[in-house]
């Protein structure tokens, strides 16, 4: 039997296919790589603030950094711990943060304050003597929970304000044989938390009966557990392998299989509709969760051991080895139609004004075209320009590298004093070469004391403490940091000796007040100092009535 003519199927080329792409797709290619920093050690965890401006927080061995998405450079730096920090959460709010390590202590710190008093834990509990390797802050922020190596669970109030091991835990259950690796606390029920350890178990406890809910086997220790939208359902990384779990059965859903190493990270995005997984194959890959297909994959330098991603979707940050990067959503580029192209050209071909016919009486005509004068632009000074750019770094760096010359030490005090009234100046100063440290310190010996720029040099001076106080300096900066305490103190010695010449010069003035009164008060009111002297002036001003006629003399009588 004859078939009707069927058309044959249109081939697209790969030029047509890249613009037919899923919208999904697009959006995820938009995400671009900003920077990246380098750790002193393994980057073991990375959080996002979930509140704008949405800093990012990471522990890599003994230090905790706070970065600044806007600016990308460092806000804070956390370094006085005895071992090892692993562990980050942020409350909801994004004002506090809690960190977990291998001294077995949950610390509590305010993200607000930038310097001082923000470097020391508001709260200090002894959650285990082992590492403990998961913190969560509950919903309402009231309590936060500790999951340690020990294979407990552990729910602290806040607002106690026991230090160490004198803060008791309001909960504590022994919720694995081994090492708790994850964890997960409910965002519907502060009393649900889910955990996953190194038994390869992934259990459900409702920590108000103390009693365990559900237990899940995954055949490799779990790295990462997550509650996915409603919570009906769970994502497990245990191994390469990525499972969905109904929380109502026990029993797995679906499981991807997009990893050939071990998954470390999981992490929701996009209003909970996408699901971002990362591994230690150097491959980070976003699943559609309604039905779990793959969007896109990224391929990274070094396997990543944690990832996070902002509220707004707009930031993302990996760390992988020992490296921070930091992605950003690029703008959606502007769609290149055939009459933007045509009045592109049009404004390219006409670059002056039109031509100007002038007609004149028995002449002939003349074409004279009008040019105007380019503008010429100001030149903006290069200091100048990195300020306008709020690159207060590369400031600090550009006056004290030993290639800025300026021959007025005015110019680099304004540029300091700019930096310190935007109160940058903390963050300016962080992680500075050797040379640069050395020269500040060298230009602050020879200009701190100096009147007219003691006022801006000084807070110079104390944000440099604050943030290398702790740190081992070099040599050569010891020496410097010994000659302008020698400087402080020289100074300081002066200033008593000007105290002390001014206590005598008013010691002398007030002795000399009363002398004066005293004498003063002994004269009467008629009484005339010195010997009164007539000049000729006075005697020319006499009137005549004031002339006393002299008495005639009486004649001798004789007898």
């Amino acid at each position: 039997m004859a078939q009707p003519y069927l058309p044959a199927e249109k081939f697209l080329s790969r030029k047509q296919e890249t613009i037919l792409l899923d919208e999904d797709v697009v959006y995820w290619k938009r995400m671009q790589q900003l920077t990246v920093f380098q750790e002193p050690s393994i980057v073991s965890s990375v959080r996002i603030s979930p509140k704008k401006p949405y800093h990012v927080a990471t522990t890599s061995s003994v230090r905790l950094t706070l970065y600044d998405t806007v600016v990308c450079e460092p806000l804070n730096l956390f370094s006085r711990f005895k071992k090892g920090v692993c562990s980050i959460d942020f409350r909801h709010d994004g004002k506090l943060l809690a960190i977990g390590g291998d001294e077995g202590k949950v610390r509590i710190f305010d993200v607000e304050k930038t310097t001082g008093s923000s470097k020391i834990a508001l709260r200090v509990m002894q959650a285990s003597q082992s590492t403990v390797k998961s913190v969560h802050f509950s919903p309402r922020g009231d309590t936060i929970f500790s999951l340690a190596d020990d294979g407990k669970i552990k729910q602290y109030n806040i607002a106690d304000t026991a230090y160490g091991v004198n803060a008791v835990p309001m909960i504590e259950i022994q919720a694995h044989e081994d090492a708790i690796r994850c964890g997960a606390v409910s965002s519907i029920n502060d009393h649900i938390v889910l955990t996953g350890g190194y038994d390869h178990k992934v259990r459900l406890w409702d920590i108000r009966s103390k009693e365990k809910t559900m237990e899940l086997d995954c055949e490799y220790p779990v790295e990462s557990v997550l509650f996915l939208p409603g919570e009906q359902l769970i994502a497990t990384a245990a191994g390469p392998i990525v499972k969905i779990w109904d929380t109502t059965t026990g029993r797995p859903l679906t499981a991807l299989q997009a990893h050939y190493k071990t998954v470390t990270s999981l992490r929701l995005a996009t209003n909970s509709t996408c699901l971002l997984t990362a591994g230690i194959d150097r491959r980070v890959n976003a699943f559609r969760t309604t039905n779990y297909s793959l969007i896109h994959s990224w391929s990274m330098p070094s396997p990543v051991l944690d990832i996070d991603v902002s509220r707004d979707d707009q930031t993302m940050a990996i760390g992988m080895g020992n490296l921070l990067a930091l992605y950003r959503r690029a703008e959606i580029k502007k769609e290149v139609t055939a009459t933007a192209m045509n009045e592109d050209k049009r404004a390219l071909i006409r670059t002056s004004a039109p031509p100007v016919k002038l007609a004149e009486k028995d002449r002939d005509d003349q074409k004279v075209e009008v040019v105007a004068k380019n503008l010429e632009k100001l030149k903006i000074p290069k200091v100048d320009g990195m300020l306008s750019s709020f690159k207060h770094a590369a400031v600090i760096r550009l006056l004290f590298s030993g290639k800025f010359r300026s021959t007025l030490e005015a110019a680099i005090v304004s540029y300091l004093r700019i930096i310190v009234m935007r109160g940058a100046i903390h963050r300016a100063l962080a992680g500075q070469e050797f040379g640069v440290q050395k020269n500040l310190l060298i230009f602050l010996n020879h200009q701190l004391f100096k009147t007219q720029y003691f006022s801006t040099l000084r807070e110079v001076a104390i944000a440099f403490f604050e943030v290398y106080g702790t740190e081992a300096l070099h040599k050569d900066l010891v020496k410097q940091v010994q000659r302008l305490k020698l400087t402080l103190s020289r100074e300081l010695e002066v200033q008593k000796m000007i105290s002390s010449l001014i206590g005598s010069i008013d010691l002398i003035v007030s002795t000399t007040k009363v002398n004066i009164k005293s004498s003063t008060e002994l004269v009467e009111e008629d009484d005339v100092f010195g010997e009164p002297t007539i000049r000729a002036k006075d005697l020319d001003g006499l009137k005549p009535s004031d002339v006393v006629p002299e008495e005639e003399e009486e004649p001798m009588v004789t007898n």
